[in-house]
């Protein structure tokens, strides 16, 4: 394989930062809202087409993306249904200022095969589909610029099957030193609160069983995070929604997991005052280390670097250190 020269990665970046303006399609005529199937039909065939068509975009009065019909559902539904109702009201949309690179790594992650093109009040301007990263970009490679091209959209394919065992070592322990430095911190706060610990015994037993419901639940939201995290630009409208949704989560799970410990420790040790103490720190370590779960990929990716392999020493690292700073000054406040 020739080596990539020089020039060859400031046209790939060049090419990449392109907004999408360059690369519009007209698509298939958009659909109405109001409209019933039998009509869309034929507004599709008097309008006519000579484009591939995967999906169909449905648009209000006001000419804004309200929807998407895919081609084979628009062929099988009864005619006299409304596109209202059969459309899907959550469709992924870039916006006009959102470039080439952005778009890859869209059809990347989600791999649809075509994408509507929005201005800043949803009117629709048009598609780009993924002929995009086929014709256009996969041109770049022809000049021997293909691994400048996969590095610049995040996917280090040759790092990834390729790499040796110490170039692997390089790549991830990084990340493992948040995970030794974040241990250290934890031991620094348990010599500080030795006082407490020594004093009530029963806070030395369960802290391990703290630690490890915090780093379950952060493992959990961490997981669902990354398996849900919808493109490579961060929509904030998106994370809002998930903090939303992990906290009501995590406070139910906090709130029942914490009860849990507390009557454990009330049966076990008959101490009121320890039950709530720990009950109650397992309720919030619970619940931010959720919203940890949440936050640590969703920064990672914002700042372009791979959250499959940053994320999850990050955040336990994180989930750790709020767990054990909560659990020892609760203890504190509460049990003196």
């Amino acid at each position: 394989m020739k080596s990539p020269r020089p020039h060859d990665a400031g046209v790939v970046k060049s090419q990449l930062h392109r907004t999408l303006a360059d690369f519009l399609r007209p698509g298939p005529p958009p659909l109405r809202i109001d409209h019933t199937v039998e009509q869309s039909l034929g507004t599709i065939r008097a309008t006519g087409f000579a484009e591939r068509i995967f999906y169909f975009y449905v648009i209000d009065g006001q000419g804004c993306l309200s929807g998407v019909v895919p081609a084979r559902k628009l062929l099988t539904e009864p005619l006299n249904r409304k596109i209202g109702e059969i459309m899907m009201s959550r469709v992924l949309s870039l916006p006009e200022s959102a470039t080439l690179l952005e778009a890859c790594e869209c059809f990347i992650l989600h791999k649809f095969l075509a994408i509507p093109v929005i201005d800043a009040k949803r009117h629709l301007l048009g598609i780009i589909d993924v002929g995009i990263f086929t014709d256009e970009v996969m041109e770049l490679g022809e000049s021997g610029a293909n691994d400048q091209l996969f590095q610049a959209i995040g996917i280090h394919i040759q790092e990834l099957m390729h790499a040796s065992a110490w170039k692997a070592f390089k790549i991830r322990f990084p990340w493992l030193t948040v995970t030794i430095l974040g241990g250290g911190l934890c031991a620094l706060m348990a010599e500080e609160f030795s006082a407490t610990l020594q004093h009530r015994i029963v806070l030395s037993v369960f802290l391990a069983l703290v630690l490890g419901l915090s780093e379950a639940v952060s493992s959990q939201s961490l997981a669902l995070t990354i398996q849900l995290m919808p493109s490579a630009r961060m929509p904030w409208r998106w994370l809002a929604m998930r903090l939303r949704r992990e906290a009501l989560t995590a406070s139910f799970l906090g709130l029942v997991t914490g009860s849990l410990v507390a009557f454990m420790v009330r049966i076990l040790w008959n101490d009121p005052s320890a039950a709530f103490s720990i009950g109650g720190s397992v309720f919030l370590s619970i619940l931010t280390a959720g919203l940890l779960g949440v936050l640590g990929p969703s920064l990672l990716r914002v700042e372009r670097w791979d959250p499959k392999i940053a994320a999850g020493p990050l955040t336990l690292a994180l989930a750790d250190l709020f767990t054990v700073a909560s659990y020892l000054i609760t203890a504190r406040l509460l049990l003196g």
